[in-house]
């Protein structure tokens, strides 16, 4: 169902409404709450209202504005079935279409019958594509046709001369043409100007092959009535031109409607594709991921945008290869021609998802020549890939890498393991060779479970080749031992006593007697107050190296987080220069880089600390704290607002629209709060962090949980607790790898 003033499609496949806005292209809202599949949905523009049926049972009434329910009508008349419900009278009434042909109105503001108004045999939807107050409707009988006026309940044309009974009947808005589907499957076109046949639309009903009790599901028009659709149920759509009386174009789908003159939205399972009805091609996909979860749109052009969940899905094809996600993505991934081919006049929110954009590319350091036709970019992959099985028995793999550039000297190789980069974040530097071709054969440990195994090379150019992953399944002859490792750092008391904290100490030997619960054999080290220096948390780095491939490596640190004068992000060590973080201040990458070049693979660092989420530099100026006693933080910084996206600026949105938007040592890595946000301690009594506290909360209530869910659960929890002051964020996440952290 669309609705034109709004720019809203209505679409459901089962038990919940998804609302989408076509000016935008994102999800306005999804209605929750019907217990089996919905049959049936109408609008109201007026109200803006929506009209749900379900179960051919119970209609809903849902107020699209706060997604909230309004009204819920059961009507003990309804014999036992529901076809259709639809609103008349400017919005204020609504039609319900029952079994036997039974016609009830309703109060929609009330939900209420309005007295004793039965009639019989009203088409049961819509009879024009009008969202408003429908001016006409149809009568069935036996052998006849009567279009009424709905007001006046006038009779305005009588058709009388059918063969069979009519199952449907549809009328053009302006009223003179209708399209009648009888019970036999004929479809005709009427002129009910002069109340005769055009034509019979289908004389030759056998090319179809449903076999169900009608060949057609129904009909729509278009606002001018130049064209219209003919719905078959063997998922076709055909459309018509009405002034030369033929089929232009057959399109894949169950249902469509015309979002406007020119434009006909046809629905396929779970995909909405949008075609221009004179060149017949399609200009935009959108597509329902995971029950509603997530959403991709699509141009002709290959360009897309999306919810998080859902990019994650997305994969591309090189002939009948398979390309790496991360690569294109960053080529692909353009919310703001999305939005610009769509036609949206939101221009502070293109500009805005432009310069996000910008700054991803500008963060991974890409040259977008690469982009161009035509362009030269090296290429590297496993010469041996074909002989390569997907189920290996044995634990190392040997892999030959070809990898060669026409036009630019090699800079640097890597392998990657499920997103763990086996040579480290900077791979192995090829410079001195001095060449524009490589060729090596290595040997690399097979995770236990699925491997997903990419290579890539690199050249002076800073080009990238496209990884092309290879697949592959190791299953051991006995099992192999999985190790967790634990690694906490905590600190509340500082050799500058009044910068001193309450429960950060606590934080994490609360984790630390939790993850003892999960693992009895868990190998923890912790660092406490005057014990946390740059010096002891780098030895830390030895025990990693000592890990194996299936091991778990979980690092937790509650403290204080900082921002230097150069909005660099330094954590806090016992003898810490406060006012010159720069002095023995642990610098983020040190702590992480205990991550990287480690042979662990399932690796998670926790971060609850103030300004733990990443910032753009060139965006911060000054931001004052609002409640000092609570906050992690000693130095806060701000940021310049950027349009009215609710946004801080436009580096959080590109971490909010763009996946994997850093080069990463494979590990997720959890942060409390955002680059230029405060974490809290102690709000409402609370004996934590608050970014502990929700994933203390958490390992009570999950037997066990996953990477993904941690993130979602806990991140809800800490808006919730800090009502929206503190909302965690991740530095880097993996995408193909999703492990159990308990």
């Amino acid at each position: 169902s669309y609705n034109k003033n709004q720019h809203l499609i209505a679409y459901t496949s089962g038990t919940e409404v998804l609302i989408i806005n076509t000016n935008k292209w994102t999800i306005a809202s999804r209605l929750i709450g019907h217990v089996s599949s919905i049959q049936s949905l109408s609008y109201n523009a007026k109200k803006n209202s929506l009209l749900t049926i379900y179960n051919y049972k119970y209609i809903k009434q849902w107020n699209l504005f706060n997604a909230n329910l309004n009204v819920s009508i059961t009507d003990p008349t309804f014999c036992g079935g529901l076809f259709g419900a639809y609103y008349c009278n400017n919005g204020s009434k609504i039609v319900i279409d029952a079994c036997e042909d039974m016609k009830t109105i309703w109060d929609a503001g009330t939900g209420k019958q309005v007295g004793d108004s039965i009639y019989y045999a009203v088409d049961c939807t819509p009879v024009t594509s009008n969202n408003d107050c429908i001016s006409k409707y149809a009568r069935i009988s036996i052998s006849s046709v009567d279009i009424f006026n709905r007001h006046g309940d006038t009779l305005l044309v009588s058709i009388d001369s059918l063969m069979t009974e009519a199952q449907s009947v549809t009328l053009s808005v302006d009223g003179k043409l209708a399209i009648i589907i009888d019970k036999n499957s004929n479809v005709m076109l009427w002129n009910l100007d002069n109340k005769k046949e055009i034509k019979e639309l289908y004389e030759n009903q056998f090319k179809y092959t449903y076999t169900g009790n009608n060949k057609f599901n129904g009909a729509f028009f278009n606002s001018t009535g130049a064209f219209f659709v003919i719905a078959s149920a063997d998922n076709q759509l055909d459309l018509w031109s009405a002034s030369q009386l033929k089929i232009l174009h057959k399109f894949q789908g169950s249902h469509g409607t015309f979002v406007n003159d020119s434009i006909i939205a046809v629905i396929n399972n779970s995909v909405i594709s949008f075609y221009n009805i004179n060149s017949k091609q399609e200009n935009i996909r959108f597509i329902a991921v995971d029950q509603y979860k997530g959403y991709i749109i699509v141009l002709a052009n290959n360009y897309y945008c999306g919810s998080e969940d859902a990019i994650k899905l997305v994969h591309y094809l090189k002939g009948n290869k398979i390309l790496s996600f991360e690569q294109l993505d960053v080529k692909y991934n353009r919310p703001d021609k999305v939005l610009e081919a769509i036609g949206s006049t939101d221009t502070a929110l293109i500009r805005s998802y432009r310069k996000a954009y910008e700054k991803r590319i500008k963060k991974l350091s890409i040259d977008t020549t690469a982009f161009r036709d035509g362009y030269s970019v090296p290429e590297a992959d496993f010469s041996n890939r074909d002989n390569i099985g997907f189920d290996q028995k044995d634990g190392k793999l040997i892999l030959d890498i070809k990898s060669a550039d026409t036009t630019y000297k090699l800079d640097r190789f890597n392998v990657w393991v499920n997103e763990t980069p086996v040579y480290g974040q900077r791979g192995i530097s090829l410079r001195n060779k001095n060449k524009n071709n490589f060729d090596s054969t290595i040997t690399i440990e097979l995770s236990q479970g699925e491997n997903k195994i990419e290579t890539s090379i690199t050249n002076l150019n800073g080009t990238e080749s496209y990884r092309m992953p290879l697949l592959v399944n190791y299953t051991p002859a006995n099992k192999k031992t999985e190790k967790t490792y634990f690694i906490g750092i905590g600190i509340d008391q500082f050799a500058d006593s009044k910068y001193n904290l309450k429960y950060s100490s606590k934080d994490i030997r609360d984790l630390t007697k939790k993850l003892k619960e999960k693992y009895k054999d868990i190998i923890i080290d912790t660092l406490f107050n005057e014990n946390v220096t740059i010096s002891n948390i780098k030895v830390l780095k030895q025990k990693l190296l000592q890990t194996n491939v299936n091991d778990k490596v979980i690092i937790s640190y509650s403290g204080h987080g900082m921002l230097s004068k150069e909005f660099d992000y330094y954590l806090s060590t016992y003898a810490v220069n406060f006012d010159n973080p720069d002095e023995n201040g642990l610098p983020y990458d040190e702590l992480e880089n205990l991550l990287d070049s480690i042979p662990a693979r399932k690796k998670l660092m926790l971060i609850d600390a103030c300004h733990s989420g990443e910032v753009d530099k060139d965006d911060l100026i000054a931001l004052n704290a609002t409640d000092k006693k609570l906050i992690k933080g000693l130095k806060p910084v701000a940021y310049k607002k950027e349009g009215q996206l609710g946004l801080k600026n436009s580096f959080e949105l590109m971490q909010s629209l763009f996946v994997n938007v850093g080069k990463s040592t494979g590990a997720t890595i959890i942060s409390a709060a955002a680059g230029t946000e405060f974490a809290l301690e102690g709000i409402d009594n609370l004996p934590n962090g608050v970014f502990t506290y929700c994933i203390l909360e958490a390992m009570n209530k999950y037997p066990s949980i996953k990477i993904s869910e941690l993130k979602k659960i806990v991140g809800e929890r800490v808006v919730e607790l800090t009502k929206g002051l503190q909302k965690p964020t991740s530095r880097n996440e993996t995408i193909a790898v999703d492990w159990n952290i308990w």
